[in-house]
């Protein structure tokens, strides 16, 4: 028996929790709905979902927020998260990727973007633990550890999102090989799945930043994309 994937859906419109339980029911996902984050916070304590689809305007925890304690938190930290909004600003959709999302939809959404966005994100989580990796991957004082989704930098543990990992773990495997951003996309997501133009962008700069006096070793080249180099 194939076990259903859970699914948090936490946004304060009964509305919107409706008719995405229904939907996401419908196409065979085990679903929670919740009307703030601190209802989804108490629930975790006990029941671990695949996949968060988070509002960002909500009272007391906003989704941001509540973003931040998953990321830090690591029990939870690997939680594909995908923010749901009313907001359209370019600095809300870069913020929530800088905190740890690994998609942004902005309101009003369809049911079928929402499904396949599900899906690529799901299908990404299961090939990264399907793919048979080495127990750990080494160069200078970086150290990543697939199986468990860790990084270590000068014997220090450094939290990475899942798609920080995924890019990272990428980019390392493939020494000398320059990937432009739609391969680093279509490598960690899959495909047919709308993207805006800065998320490669953003999650390589939170990646150096992370990398300390390494974040030299991830290479820009203009116009065509981004590649690790071992002098």
């Amino acid at each position: 028996m194939i076990m259903k994937k859970k699914i948090f859906v936490i946004d304060d419109e009964k509305d919107i929790q409706d008719i995405l339980r229904i939907n996401l029911e419908h196409n065979n996902y085990e679903v929670y709905t919740y009307s703030s984050a601190e209802e989804a916070r108490e629930s975790l304590k006990k029941n671990i979902p695949d996949l968060i689809l988070l509002d960002v305007m909500m009272e007391g925890t906003d989704g941001f927020e509540f973003c931040k304690f998953l990321r830090m938190a690591p029990d939870y930290a690997g939680i594909p998260v995908i923010f749901l909004t009313a907001r359209t600003e370019e600095f809300d959709t870069v913020l929530g990727l800088e905190l740890g999302g690994d998609d942004y939809i902005t309101k009003p959404f369809s049911i079928k973007e929402i499904l396949s966005r599900i899906k690529a994100v799901l299908r990404r989580m299961e090939r990264g633990q399907a793919a048979a990796e080495p127990a750990k991957i080494s160069y200078r004082g970086i150290e990543l550890f697939p199986e468990q989704y860790a990084l270590r930098v000068d014997g220090k543990n450094v939290k990475l999102t899942k798609t920080e990992f995924d890019i990272l773990l990428l980019l390392l495997k493939h020494p000398g090989k320059i990937f432009s951003r739609d391969n680093l996309i279509d490598s960690i997501r899959g495909d047919n799945v709308y993207i805006i133009d800065r998320t490669i962008d953003v999650h390589i700069m939170n990646i150096r930043k992370k990398l300390g006096t390494y974040k030299d070793i991830i290479c820009t080249y203009s116009g065509v994309g981004y590649g690790f180099f071992d002098e």
